[in-house]
């Protein structure tokens, strides 16, 4: 679901984008003598419905992934979401800016020209709210890849206000030119706001997501207590949580036959952000390994080892394990993707607070 929500996100910014971009160049003014403006129109129709078909998918996605608590009415009502309300509000707000011009365009007939076309006008302002919902909201926002996305957004976007604006030069030279100033502060406005806004490593717990959903807190009181008890730290265990994990895998050949398997993963977005796994197995035709043995260390990246155990269950590519130290014990689950040939690894982590006694699932 966290895949799903994060491409349908990204490829409805994309689409709309170009829907908003075709709008604002205005299709009768850009098409040539070879592209009749029907072929316009059409393309700005069928653009309209894909990026809508993939902001319904965002939204589904976005309610049914365990992560965030968000609820179907948070999605269509802005602003009363538990999960970062003001960013998630955002998105609401377009989504249902993008439903209105949606029915109306499917009743205009009935509605009349000039209803139709005050509502459609507003899908030009559900852009800039779209592009700050992803940038608030989005948990790629600090990526490269998103952000030269977005800034390839923005650019389109300029072009065809520029091109809008100086289409028919020097005729209501005041709108025009106020459409030009607007098109060139606000990405500079952006610039200055992103490195304290979405791209600051506090941005997390500043933009409203719930304390459960931030362990990092006790984590790090977990981590400082390890000094001793004489220092006057509690001991915290961390809560339960849900994180992105990115790492390398890298094997290796035993010479008692047996081949190695050394994963190094990073927790995203927590204190605990180093994750080391070692399994030991005989080789499997067709892939993979028989565990016979396995380390599994959990930490900080002063303290790496804080936690250690083992692998307690292996299938496939979903891992359990138990890891200890003097604060507790964990369950963890890492689902992971690899691709073998890049030795790159991403999946999720899910961790847990094990109660005393609690018997491990799957064997090792």
């Amino acid at each position: 679901m966290w895949y799903l929500t994060r491409g349908t996100g990204a490829v409805t910014l994309v689409l709309l984008t170009l829907s908003v971009a075709l709008g604002i160049a205005n299709v009768r003014r850009a098409h040539t003598d070879n592209v009749p403006r029907f072929v316009f129109d059409a393309v700005h129709r069928n653009v309209s419905l894909l990026a809508l078909a993939f902001l319904a998918v965002h939204i589904v996605t976005s309610v049914l992934d365990p992560f965030a608590p968000i609820r179907l009415l948070d999605a269509l009502v802005p602003f009363v979401s538990a999960y970062r309300p003001l960013w998630l509000g955002l998105g609401a707000v377009a989504s249902d800016v993008l439903i209105a011009v949606a029915l109306t365009s499917a009743l205009r007939r009935r509605l009349g020209h000039r209803v139709w076309r005050t509502t459609h006008w507003l899908a030009y302002a559900c852009w800039p709210v779209a592009l700050l919902h992803g940038l608030g909201t989005g948990s790629d926002a600090k990526t490269t890849w998103m952000l030269v996305l977005m800034a390839g957004c923005v650019l389109v976007v300029l072009v065809a206000v520029g091109i809008r604006a100086t289409a028919g030069w020097p005729d209501h030279i005041g709108a025009r030119s106020s459409a030009v100033a607007t098109s060139i502060a606000a990405p500079v406005a952006l610039l200055i706001w992103l490195p304290t806004g979405p791209l600051a490593s506090t941005w997390a717990q500043r933009a409203g997501t719930p304390s459960s959903l931030l362990p990092a807190a006790s984590a790090g009181s977990a981590s400082s207590s390890a000094s001793g008890s004489s220092s006057g730290a509690r001991t915290v265990t961390p809560t339960a949580f849900t994180t992105r994990l990115t790492g390398t895998v890298g094997h290796s050949q035993l010479s008692s036959g047996l081949v190695q398997i050394d994963l190094e993963l990073a927790p995203a977005g927590h204190s605990l952000n180093r994750l080391s796994i070692r399994i030991d197995g005989r080789p499997i035709a067709g892939g993979g390994v028989e565990m016979t043995s396995s380390t599994v260390t959990f930490g900080t990246a002063s303290d790496p080892t804080l936690y250690s155990g083992r692998v307690t269950g292996l299938e496939g590519t979903n891992i359990q394990a138990r890891v200890t130290s003097t604060h507790g014990s964990l369950a963890l689950l890492a689902q992971l993707q690899i691709d073998p040939n890049a030795g790159s690894v991403t999946g999720t982590l899910t961790a847990r607070p094990r109660a005393r006694g609690e018997r491990a699932k799957g064997g090792g």
